[in-house]
């Protein structure tokens, strides 16, 4: 703890002293706070209030051709986002990495990143802890290669396609390599008429076991989207294929932005997602999440927000709780 404190502090009096060079710095976070109400028919229900996700994040612009760009959290000692992110059990740190990537640039539309970064994946991946239309990310989430990890990655954009491909260790982020494997992921998107896209990704490498015991591991998602004034529609899905076992998870969501007129409330935006996560021996789990957001910032409801998620999760294993969460986030830029 002492030691991850102390190597933060070093990275903000260097990025402190490049802002003195005349380096243009531009900092953003956000605080996710909520009270979760579990209902359990069978081992009774439980409620909770929690951080559930805390970020400050640097980007610090070099040079027109360099920059450096890093993003961390402060996370409550339990189950959190952040463990839904890396596809692990619990997150057990109260303060951590999530990106730290030198950026260079060569030409217009062009990235090079170094360090560690956003798997390249699935459109789910990319969309920000504090941008996300729900409380939960989707089941593909879960169904994918380490949400970050450490490597290497070319990204091009373009008004019609955009696409990114990188080389990791495959072991996820702030975790040491176990074998000499790499792994290679690639995602792409394409946008062929206004508010409509397709996207697809592929993950090609090995877990990450000792050198003699690291297992083939592949993942493969697709999707598609629709952006029409306030409304958007998305659908996609993710298949993992490990020691001769497919699995796959999808989701499908719906939600419309309401503009409303008011010195205090802006936005309100209903939403539902349904989705589901195949397991082990045919047994399959699915959720429908009803939500209903309240934006108090004229500029973007992502900057001031409370809403409202329940889900109905069912199981071939028998009941599943079902879960109602209040959130309020506040977001700067």
């Amino acid at each position: 703890m002492k030691k991850m404190l102390a190597t933060a502090l070093i990275c903000l009096m260097a990025l402190t002293a490049l802002g003195q060079r005349n380096a243009t710095l531009n900092w953003f976070g956000y605080v996710r706070s909520g009270y979760h109400y579990t209902i359990d028919e069978d081992a009774g229900n439980t409620n909770e209030f929690d951080i559930i996700l805390t970020c400050i994040g640097l980007l610090a612009n070099i040079n027109e051709y360099s920059e450096v760009f890093l993003f961390a959290f402060a996370d409550y000692p339990a189950v959190s986002s952040i463990s839904f992110e890396d596809s692990t059990t619990a997150s057990k740190k109260y303060f951590g990495i999530l990106d730290a990537e030198v950026r260079f640039k060569p030409v217009e539309g062009l990235r090079l990143g170094f360090g560690q970064f956003i798997t390249p994946f699935a459109d789910e991946h990319f969309k920000s802890a504090s941008f996300t239309d729900f409380i939960d990310r989707g089941y593909v989430v879960r169904n994918s290669p380490p949400y970050r990890d450490i490597g290497a990655y070319a990204r091009y954009h373009h008004s019609l396609v955009t696409v990114q491909a990188s080389v990791t260790n495959g072991s996820g982020m702030n975790t040491f390599d176990n074998n000499n494997a790499k792994n290679l992921s690639g995602w792409a998107q394409v946008r062929p008429l206004e508010g409509f896209s397709l996207m697809g990704g592929l993950s090609i490498g090995k877990d990450n076991a000792p050198e003699d015991l690291a297992e083939d591991l592949r993942f493969y998602s697709g999707g598609i989207g629709y952006q029409y004034g306030g409304l958007s529609l998305m659908g996609e899905t993710s298949f993992k294929d490990y020691k001769g076992n497919t699995k796959g998870a999808l989701y499908a969501s719906g939600l419309y932005d309401f503009k409303i007129n008011h010195d205090l409330l802006h936005w309100v935006t209903p939403a539902f997602r349904f989705d589901f996560l195949d397991f082990a021996d045919d047994n399959r789990m699915d959720r429908m999440t009803f939500g209903l957001a309240f934006g108090f910032d004229e500029r973007s409801k992502w900057l001031s927000m409370f809403r409202v998620n329940y889900e109905l999760v069912n199981s071939k294993e028998g009941n599943q709780p079902d879960n109602l969460s209040f959130e309020f986030q506040m977001r700067f830029d």
